[in-house]
């Protein structure tokens, strides 16, 4: 959809002002021409036009984008036959500018923070220069194992021009006291780390120190199964991007020396010992750590009524059917995290938009999608080459395994040290990559209505989708898949229904939080449970399978012959859907009758 010349959106892309049309159908922003400065990069990208043609377009790099309130340094694309210069999702997100009704008809609009909203709001809360800010908490301690033997990880080289950038943040550092000098058995290696802007960011490899620390039970929740509680009539959004947060928690003088690090003076040579006394950034644990004192800081927040808050580590979201309403949460939050002395990057504030960008994922009323720029991500990785680059690359998909299934990538681990990767490797992840890029918007679930699923099993893999009913029509809220154990490999395939069922039940609950769910398969699986099941499965597989999909209150089965919709993500569907379940697990049992008790003379 696109808005009409009067509401054209107009940013300042460095020195150059340029005309956009705000187009909410298009994932990626694209130029007409090159614009000054700057000039067409080696990469391509496949994009498809409004006639549903498919064609390759180069992309321009780093390209700096200036709206009214916030600055975005990424990609676009260079599409001279698209007749004008197209505003997409990213930049629409990144920069703030939603297209709203207005009046009867579509309007675009850049939302931002108000000079009135933000004189309600405590200016301690922003970050910046000199306020780290901090928390009352506890001390946190540190255990790693054999605290006897010292970590000792020699300092790597560090160019003159990098440690010139850490000096100003080091000595930043100090002066607020998040670092101190020390003398310490202990040493790990830092490195500077370049940002776009140029200034430096220190990073220290506490690779060795998380090998060593006694970790904590990690209650860090699931990104799926955390937005799937956002109701799907909440239209107005926020998002809070906690700053330095790890830096906010104390850390107990006892844990201090296992942080430590080497610091080389670049003006005048001297060499010297510093810690944290602070969280520190790179530590397995602080996530997991912060994440529950924040949990429990927010305890003491009073949520207003038909607001939702949501929280994943240091991001908080809030939802909410009415605009002003979740105006007013999110001024009370940020005064709330000031007084608490957490900081927040103002820069980085989503603050109430019809749209927003979380935890990788575009949230609107109703729906969820991938964000673009995951997936640009993901489309440029190269094959892997190493069962390393394998798990890496699965730990980019299993992010987004709503989408997708990726089990030959898994069946390539279980191969010897060395994969062979193929040709038809080749073909598997490009076809992945495809399916990734055209995926279809995720309806968010209502709870309080009845979801219903269509679930099959083919070759060894239990498939699902998961849809809600809205205005008449079966919405997609989750797709599903999931490999059997190889036990259940072996059974027949209307036995295997029933794993394939109670597992996809499983997965789904995690989904729906026990609202009702109706399940249709195209094998009689109750039938099936209570009639030939039992010798199959052992008794502890029997009772599981049962305590799952019959003695469950919220459940209903059902059989349903006719097309599986699963079939969109993972091709045709099976023939010969119609069957008698209970016919076909006898006749599948029959040559136990050829066999006999002694063994043939000869062949016959």
């Amino acid at each position: 959809m696109c808005v009409n010349e009067r509401q054209l959106v107009i940013p300042d892309l460095l020195r150059e002002e340029l005309e956009f049309v705000v187009d909410t159908g298009a994932e990626r922003t694209c130029l007409l021409n090159v614009p000054k400065g700057y000039s067409v990069s080696k990469d391509t990208a496949k994009v498809t036009g409004a006639k549903g043609e498919t064609f390759t377009v180069p992309v321009i790099k780093d390209v700096v984008i200036e709206g009214e309130t916030k600055i975005w340094v990424g990609d676009v694309l260079l599409v001279p036959k698209a007749g004008s210069n197209l505003l997409g999702r990213d930049l629409q997100v990144n920069i703030g500018i939603g297209v709203i009704p207005e009046d009867g008809k579509m309007t675009a609009k850049v939302l931002k923070l108000g000079q009135e909203d933000e004189e309600k709001i405590n200016k301690e809360v922003w970050a910046g220069a000199g306020k780290r800010g901090g928390l009352n908490i506890d001390p946190i301690s540190v255990t790693i194992e054999r605290e006897d033997c010292p970590i000792r990880v020699r300092q790597y080289p560090i160019s003159l021009e990098g440690r010139e950038g850490l000096k100003q943040v080091i000595e930043g550092l100090i002066k607020d006291g998040t670092l101190e000098p020390c003398m310490s058995p202990h040493n790990t290696p830092i490195l500077p780390v370049k940002k776009p802007d140029g200034s430096y960011r220190l990073v220290q490899d506490l690779r060795e120190v998380n090998k060593r620390t006694l970790s904590r039970y990690p209650v860090v929740p699931n990104p799926c199964t955390l937005l799937s509680k956002v109701p799907p009539q909440h239209q107005w959004f926020s998002v809070v991007d906690l700053k330095d947060d790890f830096w906010a928690c104390p850390l107990a003088k006892e844990s201090r020396d296992i942080f430590t690090f080497e610091w080389e003076d670049p003006k005048t040579g001297r060499k010297q010992q510093l810690r944290w006394t602070k969280l520190p950034q790179g530590f397995t644990e602080s996530p997991n750590l912060f994440g529950q004192a924040l949990e429990k800081i927010l305890q003491a927040f009073s949520t207003p009524p038909r607001i939702q808050i949501i929280q994943y580590v240091d991001d908080l979201f809030l939802s909410g059917e009415d605009e002003v309403e979740v105006r007013e949460a999110t001024i009370k939050l940020l005064n709330f995290l000031g007084e608490k002395g957490l900081r927040v990057s103002k820069g980085k504030l989503q603050f109430v938009e019809p749209e927003v960008k979380y935890l990788g994922h575009l949230i609107s009323k109703g729906s969820r999608r991938l964000n673009p720029e995951r997936i640009a991500g993901i489309l440029s990785l190269p094959p892997p080459s190493s069962k390393r680059e394998i798990r890496k690359l699965l730990g980019l998909l299993r992010y987004c395994r709503l989408w997708n299934a990726v089990k030959f990538l898994y069946e390539k681990l279980a191969e010897g040290d060395n994969i062979k990767w193929t040709k038809e490797d080749d073909d598997k992840l490009e076809k992945l990559k495809l399916k990734l890029a055209s995926v279809p918007a995720l309806s968010l679930p209502s709870l309080e209505k009845t979801l219903s699923s269509v679930c099959e099993c083919r070759k060894g893999v239990a498939q699902r989708v998961l849809v809600q009913e809205w205005g008449g029509v079966e919405r997609p809220v989750a797709y599903l898949s999931q490999m059997l154990d190889p036990v259940s490999h072996g059974w027949t395939v209307c036995i295997q229904a029933i794993a394939a069922t109670a597992i996809l039940v499983v997965e789904s609950c995690k989904l729906t939080f026990g609202s009702k769910l109706i399940v249709c398969a195209a094998h009689a699986v109750r039938n099936v449970l209570n009639q030939k099941a039992e010798k199959w499965l052992t008794d502890s597989r029997m009772l599981k399978y049962e305590a799952i999909l019959i003695d469950s209150d919220d459940l209903t089965l059902e059989v349903n012959r006719s097309l599986n919709p699963a079939q969109f993500l993972y091709g045709e569907p099976a023939d010969n859907l119609i069957h008698n379940c209970l016919e076909i697990i006898q006749y599948q049992k029959k040559f136990e009758e050829i066999l006999k008790n002694k063994p043939f003379q000869k062949g016959k």
